[in-house]
């Protein structure tokens, strides 16, 4: 009886055993399947051209055959600090990518945080201005660009001859520039206006009433408890705002062209299609550029993640509205 009894709980604790990988397979196959293709899309589309440019950037490749035809060692880096060309080629581009940056970059941030707080009030409509504000980011860039580009010709576009100007918008460097930072903010602020207002709507609404009871305004009700309270919001918007900007392409690509001055207009990443698709087809130096330009951009990261380290947490709206009690 008793082995009978000890049988049956060794057979018990096999099928329990059999259930168990039967269940974990099962779990795996449904992971594999949902992770799957993410997986072959981050290996194709990043993992390999990340290596394979790392590859190109010590080597010397023409594009003619399908591998490197040779090892350059590190001076296609070296050409970016000494050649007097390529090297002034490669800052002004990244010296005009990162000015138009620190530029564009407030613009993208105040501006829809100012719709977000109008839109927070729920006036009549606020829904369908929502809708307006994010619905310019929906449509293609190109579509975009050259609905610009028609408006705003030097001859026959409907800006000049509605106002009776000749202002040529693409042509002169200055003004090509205010177009395109238009253009980039026309499309780009829908994005951040729909995360700002997520965080306002996640602001605590006792703390607004405590800094009214307290004979605050609404200038220490904004600065007390509403930034305090969206700053990781805040911090998202910059840093996807700001490194964005450091790959702007397809912007200066669609209006940039009919300004004499190129290398006023190339951007880092134009400055590099340069090299990857004009008459020097330099693959290795074209490299070695994006490789910088990616450690730039990570360094940019560690950054806004340090600063933004200390603001992660709970607590943080009444620590700022303590600050302010404490003020007065």
């Amino acid at each position: 009886m008793l082995n009978k009894t000890r049988t049956s709980k060794i057979d018990i604790d096999i099928i329990a055993k059999r259930e168990k990988s039967k269940n974990n397979a099962r779990k795996a196959g449904l992971l594999g399947l949902f992770l799957g293709p993410y997986g072959v899309c981050f290996f194709m589309f990043f993992a390999f051209p990340l290596v394979l440019g790392i590859i190109m950037s010590f080597s010397t490749f023409d594009g003619k055959t399908l591998l490197p035809s040779g090892f350059a060692g590190f001076d296609n880096y070296i050409k970016l600090f000494t050649n007097e060309v390529l090297s002034k080629d490669f800052w002004t581009s990244i010296w005009n990518t990162i000015r138009f940056a620190l530029i564009i970059v407030p613009l993208s941030i105040i501006i829809p945080l100012g719709l977000a707080l109008l839109t927070s009030l729920k006036p009549p409509g606020y829904k369908f201005f929502r809708a307006c504000i994010y619905l310019p980011g929906i449509f293609p860039l190109t579509a975009t660009g050259l609905i610009l580009l028609k408006m705003f010709s030097f001859r026959g576009g409907f800006i000049n001859s509605f106002f009776n100007i000749s202002v040529d918008w693409f042509g002169d460097v200055g003004a090509c520039w205010f177009m395109i930072g238009l253009f980039c903010l026309w499309c780009g602020i829908g994005g951040n206006f729909i995360i700002l207002c997520a965080g306002l709507e996640n602001v605590d609404k006792s703390l607004y009433e405590a800094v009214s009871i307290d004979g605050g305004n609404k200038i220490h009700t904004f600065f007390h408890v509403t930034l305090p309270g969206i700053s990781s919001q805040l911090f998202l918007c910059i840093f996807t705002t700001f490194t964005g900007y450091m790959n702007l392409y397809g912007q200066v690509y669609i209006l940039g062209t009919g300004v004499a001055d190129q290398s006023e207009m190339k951007t880092a990443v134009y400055k590099i299609q340069d090299f990857l698709l004009g008459n020097s087809k330099n693959y290795g130096y074209a490299a070695a550029m994006g490789i910088c330009l990616g450690i730039l951009i990570i360094i940019i990261a560690i950054i806004q993640m340090v600063v933004s380290k200390e603001r992660r947490g709970n607590g943080k709206h009444a620590k700022a509205f303590e600050k302010f009690k404490q003020g007065r």
